[in-house]
């Protein structure tokens, strides 16, 4: 099976082919005759066609170096596209990435960074995915995701991890509590989303003091959780950021002496794979909005 030519030996045809001659083709090339000889040799070899008739003179093209000569001109001119287009990706602020957040971390984050960003850099594309914290994570260490905004990220050697800010996961109730808003075993209802770590630690904590719900509701979104927290249904297992972004909900802590857990907002990307302009100016944004 013939190899596949190399790129220079298509380069060296063309200048062959534009001089019709071996001997001068070498010269302005800067290599030496042998070298363009065995060069357009190969080529031959790897299309598996005379390309030349020598003669005294020079060379002459065969049907089939003609027609090579048309398509290497137009691959010589894909090359320098695609090339030029790279070298843009990779010193303009363009292109498209991804940026990966749940969606609770979307709407307390995203807003601080994106209306800038986009406005500055028109040739900048945003495609945003929302999921858990872990998943993202997981999602930008296979590649499909550019940036993750994820609450306390695994460490794992591919990644990039920046602290952007902390947070605080505790029991809310409303400004006003309900008779379903406390701890007594009969009425209290809590209202959480048991899936997260976060409420499996604050859960275990209470049941070492010996307290707990008997009637949990659960749901996998947060601003559903805090909705029905202010509207007094039961107590909500809420981030801090989530509980008090909207003013007039006017939640309150359940207890100040109940379990608290730490949460910790990180920036995550893989360092191999940010180091265009583009994202490079992305995380420099993201960072900044934090501060």
């Amino acid at each position: 099976m013939a190899m596949a030519p190399a790129f220079t030996d298509i380069t060296y045809f063309i200048e062959v082919a534009q001089t019709q001659n071996i001997s001068r083709a070498a010269e302005r090339l800067g290599i030496t005759q042998p070298s363009l000889s065995s060069a357009m040799k190969r080529l031959e070899d790897s299309v598996g066609a005379t390309l030349f008739i020598r003669g005294r003179t020079g060379v002459q093209l065969t049907k089939a170096g003609k027609e090579l000569l048309g398509k290497g001109r137009l691959l010589l001119l894909s090359w320098e596209q695609l090339r030029t287009d790279i070298n843009k990706k990779e010193t303009a602020v363009s292109g498209q990435y991804i940026i990966g957040c749940h969606p609770s971390v979307a709407l307390y984050s995203l807003s601080r960074f994106l209306p800038n960003l986009m406005q500055q850099h028109p040739e900048l594309e945003i495609k945003l995915s929302h999921d858990l914290s872990r998943k993202i994570t997981e999602e930008v260490i296979s590649f499909e995701v550019d940036f993750g905004i994820v609450v306390n990220p695994v460490h794992h050697p591919d990644l990039v991890v920046k602290e952007l800010c902390t947070d605080d996961v505790l029991f809310w109730t409303a400004n006003r509590p309900s008779p379903t808003q406390s701890l007594d075993p009969q009425n209290g209802v809590l209202i959480c989303d048991l899936n997260l770590v976060q409420v499996q630690k604050l859960l275990g904590d209470l049941n070492k003091k010996n307290q707990g719900f008997k009637r949990i509701i659960q749901s996998g979104n947060l601003e559903v959780i805090t909705d029905l927290t202010a509207s007094g249904v039961g107590v909500g297992v809420l981030p801090r950021r989530v509980a008090t972004r909207i003013n007039s909900y006017k939640l309150r802590p359940l207890d100040n002496r109940l379990p608290v857990f730490k949460d910790k907002i990180c920036l995550v990307y893989r360092a191999d794979a940010q180091k265009t302009k583009g994202s490079q100016t992305i995380i420099e944004s993201i960072k900044k909005s934090f501060q």
